[in-house]
């Protein structure tokens, strides 16, 4: 599953939002090899998305509406799209663009009244010489009910279980993963084996101690440190890339206690797994993750400012947009804050001036 644009009015914090998850031109020796759809180079598409922005700045957020939203066309979870709603439900609207496993693309466009949200679907052919743009522009009135059951769609969050659990994966890769993941974050926990007596568990054996991995989830986390406890649900999460179980892949900042160096490695092994209709979002506030040797449209920023009414409005940024030579240091950039993303310290330095009341 690719997504290419997200539209949010009104759904938690974003008003009048868009984000796009295409690209223009046709990169020469990139690293993320075949960036467009299988048969149609046209057709071009961010596989992997590198999302920036301070804190609060909505990239926790987005992922969860992309979430709640998927999980409403779905399987018709109905209470979790609502609770995302802005106050006034009458005028809170999505629209995804998307294509599944086909060469068709669809965009559903849902609107809410106090009461239900009801959405509209549209579908267009992807001709072979096609851009996403082209392709939108034909876009029609059509029935997809059938499609929207074809969703798949990975999501992990530091504060939430991840939608990725260890009973849809082979217990023989997973075991794999664990031991590499584990293994580097803390050495000690090299013996992982598969439980013989629990279904779906893992047990970890650290001289007389037991640890035990049941579906995913650790049920006595007291006995590690916080980044290998981050460690269990990103080993779910690289298995699940790996075993492509899942297409459309949203990682929100499960790496804040692990060093960089294996962040990105981490990462490198996951973009290496992406596969055909495959698409990694990936959130961070590692700066080291900006000297990765990826595209420019790869990267993208969240900003949130005043819009001049007394409220704050989160808008996207895109390097690619303001980054034109290869020489252009994306780094040097963000520190400079090119792309207005980084956080506004002026009451740390009223603090720091003793001028704050």
């Amino acid at each position: 599953m690719v997504i290419l644009n997200v539209k949010l009015d009104n759904i938690f914090g974003f008003r009048d939002f868009e984000i796009n998850f295409s690209y223009p031109k046709k990169i020469v020796n990139s690293m993320i090899p075949e960036e467009h759809l299988p048969g149609r180079p046209n057709f071009r598409y961010k596989k992997a998305v590198i999302l920036m922005g301070a804190n609060a700045s909505g990239k926790t957020t987005l992922g969860k509406a992309l979430f709640l939203i998927f999980e409403y066309l779905s399987k018709k979870q109905y209470s979790g799209i609502m609770s995302a709603l802005g106050s006034d439900h009458a005028n809170a609207s999505f629209s995804v663009d998307f294509v599944v496993d086909d060469n068709m693309l669809y965009r559903v466009e849902g609107i809410s009244d106090t009461r239900a949200v009801l959405f509209n679907t549209y579908s267009a052919e992807i001709q072979k010489n096609d851009s996403y743009e082209k392709t939108a522009a034909r876009l029609q009135p059509a029935y997809a009910a059938d499609v929207m059951s074809r969703l798949q769609y990975r999501f992990a969050y530091p504060d939430v279980a991840a939608t990725v659990t260890a009973s849809e994966l082979d217990q023989n890769h997973l075991l794999r993963v664990m031991k590499a993941v584990l293994g580097t974050l803390d050495p000690t926990l090299q013996d992982i084996a598969i439980a013989k007596d629990l279904k779906d568990s893992m047990i970890i054996r650290r001289k007389n101690e037991e640890i035990i991995i049941q579906d995913g989830k650790l049920l006595n986390r007291e006995a590690l440190s916080h980044g290998t406890v981050e460690g269990v649900d990103i080993a779910l999460f690289l298995a699940a890339i790996m075993q492509k179980n899942g297409r459309f892949y949203y990682c929100d900042e499960h790496f804040s206690f692990i060093q960089s160096d294996i962040e990105k490695r981490i990462f490198g092994i996951m973009l290496e797994h992406l596969g055909d209709y495959d698409q990694l979002i990936f959130t961070t506030h590692n700066m080291d993750m900006l000297d990765l040797n990826l595209p420019k449209h790869s990267y993208a920023f969240l900003r949130k400012k005043p819009d001049g009414n007394g409220e704050y409005k989160i808008s996207a940024a895109y390097a690619s947009d303001y980054l034109k030579r290869n020489t252009d240091s994306i780094r040097c950039a963000v520190e400079n804050d090119v792309f207005s993303s980084l956080p506004d310290d002026s009451l740390l330095d009223q603090l720091d001036r003793g001028e704050l009341e």
